[in-house]
């Protein structure tokens, strides 16, 4: 019965035709979802895209800010101020992993492509480019005031009295300061020797007005402008 059915359905070309047709089709729906399963998953992170607060974490488990410093204000003699960041993003990573210099190489296995992105989107959340962006500027601060809380809440003890830095207790922050957000950023979640600051103590106020004392003081004159010290 078997044979006959089969040959009677060989004898009748369309019926033949539906046959492979079906077979192949359930094939198919057979070996698509194997396919699916063994395919690599896709990034699907927008190219260019960070996270800022990853960022940070990031930026100093890896060990950036022993030559950056703690907010990439740069350590004179051993790392350069890099906020904003000084390439954009296929640039950064390419530098990272050919670096010049004394600068280190980062390799995939240390930092993938998507952590460097992270640490890029931390490092431009410090700039002041951001301040347009964030909402601590839309605070307007008063250098007179800032220069009062700067010596009130104790900053000057780390980093001096126009915020030049203190070698061995604190970084530079001034002058040119990173942006306001940056700042009150850090200060609510520092890292290192630095003690947290909640905004009971230092309000966002507060913060913005420190910002304008910073941002107020001159920077000192080059030492090649110095008469003394060109003799």
């Amino acid at each position: 019965m078997h044979n006959n059915s089969w040959h009677s359905l060989r004898g009748n070309s369309n019926a033949l035709r539906l046959l492979r047709s079906i077979m192949a089709l359930g094939g198919v729906a057979l070996l698509l979802p194997i396919a699916l399963a063994a395919a690599p998953a896709q990034n699907t992170k927008p190219p260019g895209a960070g996270n800022a607060a990853q960022g940070k974490l990031l930026f100093e488990s890896a060990g950036c800010a022993a030559c950056h410093g703690n907010l990439a204000q740069g350590i004179s003699g051993v790392g350069p101020l890099i906020t904003p960041p000084p390439f954009a993003i296929p640039e950064f990573i390419n530098f990272l992993r050919r670096p010049s210099g004394a600068m280190r190489l980062f390799s995939k296995e240390e930092l993938s492509d998507a952590q460097l992105s992270d640490i890029h989107a931390y490092l431009q959340s410090l700039s002041p480019s951001s301040d347009s962006d964030a909402p601590a500027a839309n605070l307007t601060g008063n250098a007179e005031t800032g220069k009062r809380l700067f010596m009130r809440d104790g900053c000057y003890e780390c980093h001096g009295i126009l915020g030049q830095g203190a070698n061995g207790y604190g970084p530079r922050i001034g002058p040119d300061p990173i942006s306001m957000q940056g700042i009150k950023n850090y200060i609510r979640k520092p890292s290192g020797n630095m003690p947290p600051y909640a905004a009971k103590i230092v309000s966002d106020q507060d913060v913005a007005d420190i910002h304008a004392y910073l941002k107020s003081v001159v920077r000192p004159v080059d030492i090649k402008n110095i008469p003394l010290f060109t003799k």
